[in-house]
């Protein structure tokens, strides 16, 4: 294909390429009304042509999701360029060679409300028609399971939605190749927003998603939370982190640690792996996040009937350093382990951080075992001179060694251009194989996922507790060759 105008249409079903299908709802402004018309000529970019080209070449090769997300980027650019219309009209033509129906009859009145005077509204109305024929076609002959994503299409975020989608994609695949009935991904668009949050929600339920992956956001899952209680559908969410998205609440499972289980989880290793039983604690007063890793880790204590040897406040950066100068020495004597809660949003400052405490416990002449509920794998152990026990929990590993990795690897870059997967494509990858993992005739329950075993992922590690909340992660220990899997 090298235009966009004539397009020849297939029958409906024919585009499938896999049994894979997903639906996406989107409701794009990218302009106010007439600019085309009543604005300066559409400029003409270097960049925008080969965005564009690009987006063709993945239609052209039969990767209509690939396509629409590449032509999505080129149609929302500002301002109004010269590939902006044939953009947004081969968006819409790639959901519908993928058999997403609904979602490019939705994308396609959209333009024609945008760009009614557009050389293309004929186009896309043929294009309209024929969906409406696929639709009927697939409720007559459809048995596939929905599997809901509600992830946002807004500019900023839709390199994370691209990675996680390409990654649950593989999944689907993966399994399609192996059972039926097949799995159809329905697709709706969050739009960063509360209400794009529930309204998503909302459409998924009403497709009859077995369950539903996202949204990514904290507030967004709140938000969204309303509606699959009362559906009693599972939602679980991939990313976010408040510890406050499952309580109360029965179908809302949450992937991500919150910090307090990162806590929980290394007083378990410390108690059980590495047989500690006296522990000290540092906390960083004022800091939340420290203060909550902390809670988790002496809750987790006291749940072992055990108690921290002593709980340190410390305050900013040069109080964490000066800090085993003014612990007396009969408690640092008492100690065989000190947590560290420290919380940056840069690992590099941590890992600094980390490195100067300790060198400090060493000329005190002490040697405890230090731990972390954070990744410290900047922390050069031959730089420091360090040479006691330094343990770290981690909610992400990959072993790049792992048949299985490399497997995913090189399925990842010949479905996406050879891109090579990111974290999150790992993660999204890891969600949608677990749920699989523990369909139950078509269905997944919330005392499936409860009663499930440890699923164990090319990245991640999946095993929900009582409160929903995924409680395993990855212990590490630094070695002077870097971090080591211990657990």
């Amino acid at each position: 294909m090298t235009s966009v105008q004539n397009p020849q249409l297939p029958s409906s079903g024919s585009s499938m390429q896999t049994s894979i299908r997903f639906s996406l709802i989107c409701a794009v402004l990218i302009l106010g009304a007439g600019v085309c018309a009543a604005q300066a000529p559409p400029r003409q970019s270097v960049e925008v042509e080969e965005a564009f080209a690009a987006a063709l070449g993945a239609y052209e090769a039969e990767d209509y999701a690939g396509a629409f997300f590449g032509f999505r980027d080129v149609y929302e650019r500002d301002p109004v360029h010269t590939k902006t219309t044939a953009a947004h009209l081969m968006a819409g033509k790639a959901l519908y060679r993928h058999g997403d129906h609904q979602a490019a009859i939705d994308l396609l009145h959209e333009f024609i409300r945008e760009y009614s005077s557009s050389r293309y509204r004929e186009e896309a109305e043929r294009v309209i028609a024929a969906a409406r024929i696929g639709q009927e076609h697939s409720r007559v002959n459809d048995s596939a399971i929905n599997l809901g994503l509600a992830l946002p299409l807004s500019r900023d975020e839709l390199p994370l939605t691209r990675s996680i989608f390409n990654g649950v994609r593989l999944a689907v695949e993966n399994y399609n190749s192996r059972h039926e009935p097949k799995i159809r991904i329905v697709f709706r668009d969050t739009k960063n927003s509360e209400a794009g949050a529930r309204s998503a929600a909302n459409a998924l339920v009403n497709e009859g998603v077995s369950a539903i992956v996202g949204p990514l956001f904290s507030d967004q899952v709140h938000s969204a939370a309303r509606t699959v209680e009362q559906q009693q559908t599972v939602m679980i969410a991939p990313l976010a982190t408040d510890g406050q998205i499952t309580r109360g609440r029965r179908y809302v499972f949450q992937v991500n640690a919150t910090l307090a289980e990162r806590g929980r989880y290394t007083a378990r290793q410390a108690i059980d792996y590495l047989k500690l039983r006296d522990i000290g604690i540092m906390v960083e007063a004022g800091n939340p996040m420290s203060e909550e890793m902390a809670r988790g880790f002496e809750e987790e204590l006291a749940a072992r009937d055990l108690t921290p040897t002593f709980v340190y406040q410390v305050g900013p950066d040069s109080d964490w350093i000066r800090s085993p100068n003014v612990i007396s020495s009969d408690s640092l004597r008492a100690v065989e382990g000190i947590y560290l809660a420290i919380h940056r949003e840069n690992e590099l400052d941590a890992s600094r951080l980390v490195g100067r405490t300790v060198i400090n416990f060493r000329r005190r002449g002490v040697r405890p075992i230090i731990l972390g509920s954070l990744a410290w794998p900047s922390l050069d152990l031959n730089n420091y001179n360090l040479s006691m026990p330094i343990y770290y929990t981690d909610v992400y590993y990959v072993n790049d060694l792992s048949r299985s990795v490399r497997n995913f690897v090189q399925k990842y870059e010949v479905a996406n251009g050879g891109v090579a997967p990111d974290r999150l494509a790992y993660v999204g990858y890891d969600v949608a194989s677990m749920i699989l993992e523990n369909l139950d005739e078509g269905d997944i329950s919330r005392e499936r996922l409860l009663g499930a075993s440890l699923y164990e992922g090319l990245s991640i590690q999946i095993q929900f507790g009582d409160n929903q909340r995924n409680t395993e992660f990855y212990f590490f220990r630094h070695t002077p060759n870097g971090p080591q899997r211990v657990r």
